[in-house]
């Protein structure tokens, strides 16, 4: 008979055997006590909270399983007080109801006046005619918090590394403690594809209020900071986001290559070419190379920085590649010209400063040489007599014109004597 089986068992297909071991551990579970919920639920204050719940119990009970089963919520732990009842209502310390059918091993229940504060753990009871009286574990922690949980995003971190090109999607989920209350979910900023938010249960039956966006990662969101909020009113308290900055990672890009100084450099003056580039992570290694005009580039040196003394032979055209862990860049050509004649302007300065300054001298000199002979000229001429001029009665003329009668009457008085020419 085992041999029929077992050629029962090779003849089933690979999903048929799984569907099959799935049923024995199933059949085999059913001899234990186990309960289904979530360990922790987050409450907001002043809204119901629902603990969906499901349990099986052993075989040899089931048959105990009917209406007169009590269903009951112990606080602190599994030997506490109870707080809550499907068949009393006595109990004061919590209101709810137990709404799940008990008979298809449903526990669900919706309580509805947690004080703010409260932070404590309840444990479920079934509490039937003998022999069905047992109390499940573990326990559901209840926490209720007087603003919004905030939402849980897919990412999990606070800073996010994504690689430009690809294509991310993010996904935003909060669980909706109390299904009679359904909140709204935003994106900021909204990038791309937004799915619109929906309603769906996670593994232990809870509500879930679930949206994402899908969206092309380039540079420019780099830094950006996408967060997912949800709102219940507008009060700030029953309002909560949770965000992600992206750091995208990319090659090197925007890259270019600076002369300084600008424009034809003096022969043996310093210049310095300096290299730009945006990448992320940083670049991590420059490469400098030049052209002399061949259209052959050769490697003349690394580093950011490129610092040499102007020479005829230094001229041509230079370019920088960077590069980093996702890849190169290089920037366009730049132009070293060397003014190898501009040093004569300055001789040419040079040389009238100095006949300028030669002038001047020789002209001082000649100064002083003409002031010590101005000097010793008069030192010879001895002190100037003046005389006294009266005014007489004659006339300036009358006085004059006498004296050059006399002066003629002289002149040939002096002359008479003298033999005359023949």
């Amino acid at each position: 008979m085992s041999d029929g089986s077992t050629s029962d068992l090779s003849n089933m297909s690979s999903p048929k055997i799984l569907v099959v071991i799935i049923w024995i551990l199933r059949d085999a579970a059913s001899d234990k006590w186990e309960i289904k919920m979530p360990k922790k639920i987050d409450a907001i204050s002043g809204f119901c909270v629902q603990i969906p719940c499901q349990f099986e119990i052993p075989d040899s009970f089931k048959k105990s399983l009917n209406k007169s089963v009590e269903a009951t919520w112990k606080q602190k732990t599994k030997d506490g007080p109870d707080v809550l009842s499907s068949h009393r209502t006595g109990l004061s310390l919590l209101k709810g109801n137990v709404v799940g059918n008990i008979l298809n091993n449903n526990c669900t229940t919706v309580f509805h006046n947690f004080p703010v504060g409260f932070s404590d753990t309840l444990f479920f009871r079934l509490q039937g005619p003998e022999p069905l009286k047992y109390t499940f574990e573990p326990g559901v922690n209840i926490t209720v918090h007087e603003g919004v949980p905030p939402p849980l995003l897919s990412s999990y971190v606070e800073v996010m590394e994504v690689l430009e090109g690809s294509r991310l999607t993010l996904t935003c989920s909060t669980v909706v403690s109390c299904p009679l209350i359904q909140p709204l979910m935003r994106w900021n900023p909204q990038l791309g594809e937004q799915l619109t938010p929906a309603l769906q249960m996670d593994e232990f039956g809870q509500t879930l209020l679930v949206s994402s966006q899908t969206f092309d990662v380039t540079p420019l969101l780099d830094h950006l900071k996408v967060s997912c909020s949800v709102l219940y009113s507008q009060d700030s308290k029953k309002t909560a986001q949770t965000g992600v900055t992206l750091r995208v990672l990319y090659a090197p890009q925007n890259t270019i290559a600076l002369v300084s100084p600008s424009g034809p450099a003096s022969e043996g003056s310093v210049v310095m070419l300096s290299c730009r580039s945006d990448a992320n992570p940083a670049v991590q290694r420059y490469e400098w190379y030049r052209d002399s005009g061949s259209g052959q580039l050769e490697l003349q040196n690394q580093g950011q920085n490129l610092t040499m003394i102007a020479r005829s032979t230094a001229q041509g055209l230079y370019v920088c590649k960077v590069y980093n862990t996702h890849g190169t860049d290089q920037s366009r050509p730049v132009a070293l010209t060397i003014n190898s004649c501009s040093i004569a302007p300055y001789v040419i300065c040079g040389l009238l400063t100095f006949f300028l300054i030669l002038v001047t001298a020789v002209d001082l000199v000649k100064y002083k040489s003409l002031l010590k002979r101005l000097q010793a000229s008069e030192s010879l001429r001895g002190p100037m007599t003046y005389t006294t001029l009266h005014g007489t009665s004659e006339s300036v003329y009358d006085v004059i014109q006498s004296r050059a009668s006399r002066s003629e009457d002289d002149y040939e008085n002096r002359n008479f004597g003298k033999p005359q020419p023949s």
